[in-house]
């Protein structure tokens, strides 16, 4: 029962993550009205950026959230560059970058697919920290 009930938190924890990547889209969609698949690469290089952040100890994990946050609008900026200076359709725009940043990711990451962060200091172990609560307890 115990394993079931972990896998479910652990099922609830990527879904609020994806939910956050499904907003961008639905934003972008829906009040915008323009097809921008951005967002799909732009999640993913926010996510590479703050893990080089941490586990090289650049930055702490707060600045480290705000800077791959910005590496995410910058990635959108160039997707509008694309659409508002090189008149390229929003949707063909959003395809090119996000393309583009599947070899961008894998250059931050320093050619690597995967970055350990098991020992590092990251907002989770700072909470649990503060807490007193195990880090099990506190995903």
């Amino acid at each position: 029962m115990s394993a079931l009930l972990g896998a479910m938190q652990g099922a609830a924890a990527q879904g609020v993550l994806w939910g956050i990547m499904v907003l961008g889209v639905y934003i972008t969609y829906k009040l915008l009205d323009i097809a921008d698949l951005t967002v799909d690469g732009s999640f993913a290089l926010g996510g590479c950026v703050c893990a080089i952040l941490v586990a090289n100890k650049i930055v702490d994990p707060v600045t480290a959230l705000f800077l791959s946050a910005m590496a995410g609008v910058l990635a959108g900026a160039v997707t509008g560059i694309l659409h508002t200076l090189f008149e390229i359709p929003a949707i063909l725009a959003g395809i090119l970058t996000q393309i583009a940043l599947w070899s961008v990711n894998l250059r931050v990451m320093g050619g690597k697919s995967n970055v350990p962060l098991l020992k590092e200091k990251t907002l989770i172990s700072g909470f649990v920290d503060m807490t007193g609560m195990k880090q099990s307890q506190a995903r």
